[in-house]
């Protein structure tokens, strides 16, 4: 119970919205009734902050589960193009290590390329590789074309090596 000459922070507050009493308020009333709303105004600000914080951190698990940080998610390189002797004369294939889709096609049928040249580009894991010519010589056959689907092992290109590199 509130002493003689002591309101309770209700009555106070209940007189500070009515202009007709605010009148008849002293004004160390009215100084302790702007500290109230102050105070009142303060806590309702950090209830607000601290349901943002929650939020924040509710999204940001919710966001960070299944997504892995760049090291772990990068996929990995494919193994360099496997370059394999076929039967006939002279022919070598360059084979895809792995599965993907051909983005595009530098070589053309008759070309002549040499070590390293970079013959196709192909995606796989979201990540673009080269595929080198592994010698020097002609392109024999392209077995695929641009927006085809490779499957790992796959024959991409055929060259008939040449003595010595090819001139480009």
């Amino acid at each position: 119970m509130a002493a003689a000459g002591e309101e309770s922070t209700l009555s106070i507050l209940e007189r500070l919205s009515d202009p007709q009493l605010l009148g008849q308020m002293g004004t160390g009333e009215k100084l302790l009734g702007a500290l109230i709303t102050a105070v009142i105004g303060m806590l309702v600000c950090m209830a607000v902050l601290a349901i943002i914080m929650l939020a924040i951190r509710i999204m940001h698990a919710i966001m960070s589960r299944g997504i892995a940080p760049a090291a772990e998610s990068a996929p990995e390189k494919p193994a360099a193009p496997a370059a394999r002797t076929l039967p006939g004369d002279g022919l070598c294939g360059v084979s895809s290590p792995c599965a993907g889709t051909v983005k595009a096609l530098n070589a053309f049928l008759g070309a002549a390329v040499r070590p390293d040249d970079v013959l196709l580009l192909m995606e796989s894991g979201g990540s673009v590789f080269q595929f080198p010519a592994p010698a020097a010589g002609t392109v024999d056959k392209l077995c695929v074309k641009e927006g085809d689907a490779v499957e790992a092992g796959q024959v991409l290109v055929i060259l008939k090596e040449t003595e010595g590199e090819a001139d480009a």
